[in-house]
């Protein structure tokens, strides 16, 4: 799929981490590498490798954060430690599901005239690889970005990415994502899945406009606390940016993530940052028992989706059929609980007379319960629920900054969005290893926090933009 341009990008990234490197400190170069190449590098496509999964935009630019991070460690001055109980036993599972999964599904299915192979020894190897790298953000996070410093430049990173990356998205706004098209050669999704309320919403170089919405949501909270922080002089520049920014994620036309920045904009501005991370753990707390919610029946479904058809009948359509699907999904992840289905289309139901797939898995967290079962999912979102849990817990003892609760409030919205999407990124993993990592080493008094206005001085490439 796509051009020569498409793998040229992906084997040349490990050069431009290395230009990152030599011109930027170690953390905001670990930052940059990460988040331009999750945001430039080309969609749903990898250079396969013998017995990995294809390595992509989200595992090359790990890998190159995580050879630049042991190569600048005495550099970055940190101690890295060793991570707390709950980190390494949740990770643990994670990479032992796969094995676990291939163990319970050595037998092929046909149904009709579909065929779908049993699972083996490649299988385990390529999940088990795939996780790892999938959870080296978290750790880069965790011992990399884990103080009030860290937090800061990261939502720096990402409000000056949000900006930079406005510019193709407004291009596509007007004209229709085409930019990968031209660029790499290919679409990466369905076309007509661009087209909403009358207009486009962009894509630019993700996977979907889902993806590019809840990027723009995290940049929208980012500006957000830099202009709750700002000092007198500075505000106007950050409420132009955070007013642009919101224009651009109505312009994104996801309803969901609309409601996100505007439900939660108000949250930094107007309270209280215990109380911020309080609401953050609360809603991490619900994506977490979510899947039983369901299951038992005690989730109000109809209702849910009376109120989505009030306000908006088509996302309330869409909304229906989202449910429908996690019904139907749920019941084929009873059969297998414990570790799943797997790969290769086997945790999705077919139609035995046309072969063709009668269910989607929309939510991260139904493909979870489908692929990898209870393990694969208490796993996964126990590292990422547990991680803004565990911040709320160490707020209880000490006060807690707006960097860090903001990052809080853009984990719940990027967790919430989890339910009925699948927009889990490295941007996702890093923010919720930050959280974790901070927590862990305890939330630094007052008088241990650098003021906002020398740490912008220590960063000049971001001084011009965000003050």
């Amino acid at each position: 799929m796509g051009n020569s341009l498409t793998l040229i990008m992906l084997a040349a990234w490990p050069a431009v981490a290395a230009v990152l490197f030599a011109r930027l400190s170690p953390r905001q170069a670990i930052v940059w590498t990460l988040l331009a190449g999750y945001l430039l590098l080309p969609p749903v496509v990898g250079i396969d490798l013998p017995l990995m999964p294809p390595v992509d935009k989200n595992s090359v630019p790990a890998l190159c954060a995580l050879v630049g991070a042991l190569v600048m460690r005495d550099r970055l001055d940190l101690a890295w430690r060793r991570p707390e109980g709950w980190v390494i036993a949740l990770a643990v599972l994670a990479i032992v599901t796969p094995v676990v999964t291939v163990a319970t599904n050595p037998e092929p299915l046909i149904e009709g005239i579909t065929y779908r192979p049993g699972l083996g020894l490649f299988d385990a190897l390529n999940g088990t690889i795939g996780t790892i790298l999938m959870l080296l953000p978290f750790f880069l996070g965790y011992q990399v970005m884990a103080s009030t410093e860290g937090v800061r430049t990261w939502m720096k990173a990402l409000i000056v990415a949000g900006l930079a990356y406005s510019l193709p998205m407004l291009l596509e706004i007007r004209l229709s994502p085409q930019l990968n098209v031209w660029i790499y050669g290919f679409f990466a999704h369905d076309f007509s899945q661009s087209i909403r309320y009358g207009g486009f919403r962009p894509m630019v170089f993700l996977e979907h406009g889902l993806w590019v919405a809840i990027f723009t949501v995290m940049a929208v909270l980012s500006a957000a606390v830099a202009f709750r922080e700002a000092p007198r002089p500075a505000r106007m520049r950050h409420l132009v940016i955070l007013l642009y920014l919101l224009v651009l994620l109505v312009l994104c036309k996801s309803a969901a993530s609309i409601i996100y920045g505007m439900l939660l904009v108000p949250v930094i501005l107007l309270t209280r940052t215990r109380w911020q991370v309080g609401l953050a753990a609360m809603f991490a707390l619900a994506v977490l028992v979510y899947p039983l919610a369901q299951w038992t029946g005690v989730f109000p479904t109809e209702a849910v989706n009376e109120l989505a058809g009030s306000i908006d009948p088509e996302r309330g359509r869409s909304l229906e059929f989202r449910f429908d699907n996690e019904k139907i999904l749920l019941e084929r992840a009873s059969r297998k609980p414990l570790a799943g289905w797997g790969g290769w289309g086997r945790n999705l139901e077919v139609d035995p007379i046309s072969g063709r797939f009668s269910s989607v898995s929309d939510g991260h967290w139904i493909v979870m319960m489908t692929l990898a079962g209870i393990m694969g999912y208490v796993a996964t979102f126990g590292l990422l629920c547990g991680s803004v849990i565990r911040l709320w817990l160490a707020a209880r003892h000490r006060p807690v900054d707006r960097w860090t609760a903001g990052l809080s409030l853009i984990m719940a919205a990027s967790l919430i969005d989890l339910i009925p999407n699948a927009t889990i990124t490295p941007l996702t993993w890093l923010s919720v290893g930050a959280l974790a990592g901070l927590a862990a080493r305890g939330l630094p008094s007052p008088q241990d926090r650098p003021q906002a206005e020398p740490a912008a001085l220590r960063h000049p490439p971001m001084k011009t933009v965000i003050g």
